[in-house]
């Protein structure tokens, strides 16, 4: 609905029916993901590692939806609707969850209506009965219940475009409370997620062998393109070398990348993993602070014992 030719109302059946079915296999995160890492501390759930997955959605292409409704000149926005409800400040508009997407936005092209996820019908937690799949954006943008779309002629000013899951207009940092509170920071949505890696084994919780082969593995993952390069460390960052990658499920899907390393001593290791896309972004070893503990992707470490083997 909205600045369109024709207003379109569809049922579950003539989605499903009337419109070319595509798949895509996609990474769906939180923007706060690993936010307990950030220092000073922020509010907020205090996540680790763990607000992320991976799945093969299949839906209908949003682009053939706007296709069918015709989306007429001077539209700039389109907005998602979902049923989530819940109290909020008041006069904001949060009480019904909205996002937007600009129409210049390349992922545009690649957002689905989606009803299936890994070849069943969407489970009720992960948005039942259609959601939307914006891959390469965190999750804020994936439409849970999804029930309107709304093409809109002016900027989307809502709550949850303009307040929250924002973060200050400062590439460089240096950005503090006081200044997001006295209003001398420019707040923009957050977007697309950052070149990102993990290690899952090992993960410290036992020793190694001295002198023994130790696979080491894990995932990789950026919105902005597929993961080219996965480097692994065994002395904390100082020394790096490439990793093997597994097959590669397109460009907004986890990377599992592996590698073999021979601990020499025994004692305290800090393994390393950083990864680089294909547009050349790089994993850093820093990170921005910001207040809603957004976007984090420093080096991930992971202190290691090796003992004497038996």
């Amino acid at each position: 609905e909205g600045n369109v030719e024709k207003t379109l109302a569809l049922s579950m059946s003539e989605l499903m029916s009337q419109f070319k079915p595509v798949s895509i296999t996609a990474v769906n995160q939180c923007s706060g993901n690993s936010r307990s890492r950030f220092q000073p501390r922020v509010p907020g759930g205090q996540w680790g590692n763990g607000a992320m997955g991976n799945a093969l959605f299949t839906g209908v292409r949003l682009k053939d939806l706007m296709n069918t409704a015709g989306v007429k000149t001077g539209s700039s926005q389109v907005q998602f609707e979902g049923l989530d409800r819940g109290r909020g400040p008041e006069s904001k508009g949060s009480h019904i969850y909205l996002k937007s997407l600009g129409l210049s936005d390349p992922v545009i092209g690649e957002t689905i209506v989606a009803y299936e996820m890994n070849g069943e019908p969407l489970p009720m937690l992960n948005g039942f009965p259609v959601r939307l799949v914006v891959p390469g954006k965190f999750a804020t943008y994936w439409t849970k219940a999804l029930t309107w779309i709304r093409v809109l002629t002016e900027p989307d000013t809502n709550y949850w475009m303009s307040k929250a899951y924002c973060i200050p207009n400062t590439p460089r940092g240096n950005t503090t409370s006081r200044d997001i509170n006295e209003g001398r920071v420019e707040m923009i949505p957050i977007g697309t997620m950052p070149v990102r890696s993990f290690i899952i084994t090992p993960d410290g919780s036992s020793k190694i062998p001295v002198e023994m082969a130790v696979t080491v593995r894990g995932i990789a993952f950026s919105g902005f393109g597929r993961v080219v390069v996965v480097e692994f460390s065994w002395d904390g960052g100082k020394y790096w070398t490439k990793t093997e990658l597994g097959k590669d499920y397109g460009q907004y899907s986890f990377r599992t990348w592996e590698t073999t390393w021979i601990p020499k001593r025994t004692g305290k290791y800090v393994l390393a993993v950083r990864a680089t896309d294909e547009k050349g972004n790089i994993q850093p070893d820093e990170v921005i602070w910001n207040p809603g503990g957004y976007l984090w992707n420093k080096i991930e470490r992971q202190e290691i014992t090796v003992g004497a083997a038996k």
